[in-house]
């Protein structure tokens, strides 16, 4: 049984993976003067700071009428009663902990028509990991068709498949999840944009999402 980390994993149980995207030089022989000197790696952008990815979440006013922004909860209050049984990736990611952690995070949630939701983080680091870390987070969230996720004492029923994506930004990746819960099921999808050095997700209502995606990438600083 896994406990998921509240360090990587949020209420859309987003995940991580692996790309290097480190531009290596090539060498080669002169015409009879020896090799050429290697080319250095071109330099990755660093990390922007929390207070510079704040302007860049969704607002009430990019999401248009009906949505009302809730206030967030720590991560301890969140995640503390949950766990994942039936998938050695997700087991596997839950275990690394701090691993799992960017090196910048702004998040924000909201409402829509008091029964949908939409949360979205933007996240940066240098863009290898990044890459790397979403590879290895939808990686595992999409390697069990299906798991159980126990809330307190509640047994939960998740059916996961991978999604389409828009063609947006460096890197794109997504995943639908159907849980069956008490009240019924409930759908929601997962995506993630990367450009360059900033990452955006979110997770929601299938239409809310794909509503919103290009919006949210659209706020993201050119280049990054």
């Amino acid at each position: 049984m896994m406990r998921i980390s509240t360090s990587g994993t949020r209420r859309w149980m987003l995940g991580t993976a692996v790309c290097g995207v480190l531009i290596t030089g090539c060498s080669g022989g002169g015409d009879g003067g020896g090799a050429k000197p290697q080319a250095k790696p071109a330099a990755e952008a660093k990390p922007l700071a929390a207070d510079a990815l704040r302007p860049l979440l969704l607002t009430q006013a990019d999401l248009g009428s009906g949505y009302v922004q809730v206030q967030e909860q720590s991560g301890e209050q969140k995640f503390d009663d949950i766990s994942v049984q039936g998938c050695p990736a997700l087991e596997k990611l839950g275990q690394s902990g701090e691993e799992n952690m960017f090196a910048a995070k702004a998040e924000a949630s909201f409402t829509y028509d008091r029964d949908a939701t939409l949360g979205e983080e933007v996240h940066s680091d240098r863009p290898s990991v990044l890459s790397s870390k979403l590879r290895e987070l939808f990686g595992a969230y999409t390697s069990c068709p299906t798991y159980t996720m126990t809330s307190g004492t509640t047994p939960i029923e998740v059916k996961v498949s991978k999604s389409v994506t828009p063609e947006l930004g460096d890197e794109q990746f997504a995943y639908t999840s159907t849980m069956e819960l008490p009240s019924g099921a409930q759908v929601l999808k997962t995506m993630a944009v990367r450009e360059g050095n900033v990452a955006v997700m979110l997770v929601g209502a299938p239409a809310l999402v794909d509503r919103h995606i290009k919006t949210a990438v659209g706020k993201l600083p050119a280049g990054s």
